[in-house]
């Protein structure tokens, strides 16, 4: 399991270590793929930030979350896959809290 979201991450997420948080941004067209992946996996997700990137390659927060107060795995990921289709198509990123 665990080998399997590195992989992702080193793959299709950005590092945000430059704007001091230890965690990826993937561009939003992955999110499915990212969402299936933690719905296999059964991990939990308490929420994200959205980020878009700057034209100094940076990433900016673009002021949009969410959470979730729950411990229903599925139910976290339905919640999460809501909230982020308003954002399909866009030129974003999002990083979950698992």
């Amino acid at each position: 399991m665990l080998n399997r979201i590195l992989d992702l991450c080193s793959h299709l997420g950005e590092s945000l270590r430059g704007n001091g948080i230890d965690n990826f941004a993937f561009p939003m067209r992955e999110v499915d793929s990212i969402l299936e992946l933690y719905k296999t996996n059964r991990v939990l997700i308490l929420g994200g930030d959205i980020y878009i990137k700057t034209s100094c390659k940076n990433f900016a927060p673009f002021y949009a979350n969410w959470f979730y107060e729950g411990n229903d795995i599925e139910d976290s990921i339905i919640k999460a896959k809501d909230y982020l289709r308003i954002f399909k198509g866009k030129d974003l990123y999002v990083c979950f809290v698992a």
